[in-house]
């Protein structure tokens, strides 16, 4: 195969990005991998789906000249939490994992000096934040279950699921 100059361009430009469900798994069958990246280009859920059904990792072309930068402004969330945290201090709500009412932001902004609107908004954006962590998605029977095992230090499982020392 003859490289040309263009074509070497073509290839140090090419940048791949990975699904964040597929970071550090191996790839098994490296002559999939250029097809299902192409199939990813037209017609991502289906090249997901194979993926998955080949346990392969997808790698998904993307054009870094159309690419768009994000700032997450970390000041500004420690603010809002800073505030929700004073919020809940001053009785406005039982916890933090409580959704503010907007009356109550408004009494707590008169009796802050601040604006109600953006006092209100900040609660709610920190409130969205604390709700989507992973720390406070609920948890299924089994991971609870483990949970109690674990602090308990016992097996809770029924006896037929044990596995006996004869086996």
């Amino acid at each position: 195969m003859k490289l040309t100059k263009k074509k070497l361009e073509q290839l140090i430009t090419e940048e791949y990005v990975r699904r964040v469900a597929d970071e550090g798994k191996p790839t098994n069958y490296p002559e999939y991998a250029d097809k299902l990246t192409a199939i990813a280009k037209d017609d991502y859920p289906q090249a997901r789906e194979l993926a998955d059904a080949l346990d392969e990792p997808l790698d998904i072309e993307f054009d870094s000249a159309n690419m768009k930068t994000m700032s997450i402004d970390k000041k500004a969330q420690v603010e809002d939490h800073y505030l929700h945290i004073d919020f809940l201090m001053e009785d406005h709500v039982s916890s933090l994992t409580e959704e503010p009412d907007k009356q109550e932001a408004y009494i707590f902004a008169q009796r802050k000096g601040l604006n109600p609107q953006e006092t209100y908004n900040s609660l709610m954006r920190n409130y969205k934040r604390l709700m989507l962590s992973p720390v406070n998605q609920p948890k299924t029977e089994v991971e609870q279950r483990r949970e109690i095992e674990k602090i308990l230090g016992v097996d809770l499982r029924p006896n037929w699921m044990k596995r006996s020392h004869y086996n």
